[in-house]
C-alpha cells in the first residue's frame, strides 16, 4: 500500500474481507451507510474470497462501495487485496459479520488523534437474550475481549481496529497462515508506533452459537500458532506440550471470569458457560498435543 498525498482522499478507507456471508455483509453495509460522518468523508472496499455464486446480488443494493476479487484464500489476503486500493488518510478494519455503531468512524477517527493504531470496543452479541446457548454463554465472557488484547497482549482484533495510513503502509501486507491480527499489530509496535484501546468506537458481532462453530476457530487459530511458534525440535515440542498442559489446568482461574462476568445473568448461563470453558480448555490442549510431530 502506498501513501498518497491526493487531498481528495477521503478521511478513511474502510476495509472488509469477505466470504460467503452476504446476508451479514449487507447488514454490514448497512450499518455503514448510517455512519454520523458524511458519505464523502470514506469509502468501501470489500474484498471477496471467492464466495460461491458471487455477491452480484449485494453489489446491486450498495453502488456506492467498492468490491473486489481476492484470488488466493484466506482473510489475511482479502484485507492485502483491499489495502492494494485503499486512498483513505486512515484505515478502518471491520469484519463482514459485524455491524457497526452510527458514531463508529467518527469515535474511530477521534481515537487516531492520539494513537498509529486504535483497537475499538466489540460487543459480543447473542440471538436470543432470554436464553442464550451454552457456547453464545461462553462467547459473552471470553470472546473478543479488546481492551485486554491491547493493554497486555499488544494486539487488536481486525474486527475493530483503525491505523493511521502511514503506520499501515509501514507495516506492509498481512501475513497468511498465522494469526494475522496479532503479527500485523506486533510490527507495528515494534516499529515504535503507539496501539491504544478505543472504548467508544464500537462494533457488535455474533457469538458462536454451537460445539461445531467453536472448534473450528480454534483449530484454525491452534494452527495458526503452532505455524508461527518458535524454537525447534525437542525444545519447541517440549515448549509446545506445556503450553498445552497450561492451558488445560487454566480452568480453575478463569472460572472466576466466569462467576463474576456482568455478561450472564442467570445462574443457567453462568453453569453452561463454565462447562464450555472447561470443555474447549480441554479440547485445545488435546489439540495442541496433536500436532506434534506434524
Amino acid at each position: 500500500m502506498s501513501v498518497s498525498a491526493d487531498e481528495r482522499a477521503p478521511d478513511v478507507s474502510v476495509v472488509i474481507p469477505h466470504f460467503n456471508q452476504t446476508a451479514l455483509l449487507a447488514k454490514c453495509l448497512e450499518s455503514l451507510a448510517r455512519q454520523s460522518i458524511g458519505r464523502s468523508r470514506f469509502e468501501i472496499i470489500v474484498a471477496d474470497n471467492g464466495t460461491p455464486g458471487g455477491v452480484d446480488a449485494v453489489r446491486a443494493r450498495f453502488s456506492d462501495v467498492i468490491f473486489t476479487a481476492a484470488v488466493e484464500r484466506g482473510a489475511a489476503h482479502a484485507r492485502n487485496a483491499a489495502l492494494k486500493l485503499a486512498r483513505g488518510r486512515a484505515i478502518a478494519f471491520i469484519d463482514a459479520d459485524c455491524v457497526a455503531a452510527p458514531d463508529w468512524l467518527e469515535r474511530g477517527l477521534e481515537g487516531l488523534s492520539n494513537a498509529d493504531f486504535c483497537g475499538g470496543r466489540i460487543v459480543v452479541t447473542v440471538e436470543n437474550e432470554a436464553r442464550p446457548t451454552s457456547v453464545e454463554a461462553f462467547e459473552r465472557v471470553f470472546a473478543f475481549r479488546q481492551r485486554e488484547y491491547v493493554e497486555k497482549k499488544k494486539f487488536a482484533a481486525t474486527a475493530n481496529l483503525f491505523a493511521r495510513r502511514e503506520a499501515a503502509a509501514a507495516v506492509g501486507a498481512f501475513t497468511n497462515g498465522l494469526s494475522e491480527d496479532v503479527d500485523w499489530c506486533r510490527r507495528g509496535v515494534a516499529l515504535g508506533f503507539r496501539l491504544a484501546f478505543n472504548d467508544k468506537s464500537i462494533v457488535s458481532h455474533p457469538a458462536r452459537r454451537d460445539w461445531s462453530e467453536l472448534i473450528r476457530k480454534w483449530d484454525r487459530t491452534i494452527a495458526e500458532r503452532w505455524a508461527g511458534y518458535g524454537g525447534r525440535g525437542m525444545i519447541r515440542n517440549l515448549s509446545w506440550i506445556a503450553l498445552a498442559a497450561a492451558t488445560a489446568l487454566s480452568t480453575a482461574p478463569h472460572l472466576i471470569r466466569v462467576l463474576t462476568s456482568a455478561d450472564l445473568k442467570t445462574a443457567r448461563d453462568r453453569m453452561a458457560a463454565a462447562l464450555t470453558l472447561a470443555r474447549i480448555r480441554c479440547w485445545r490442549a488435546w489439540r495442541m498435543a496433536s500436532l506434534i510431530g506434524s
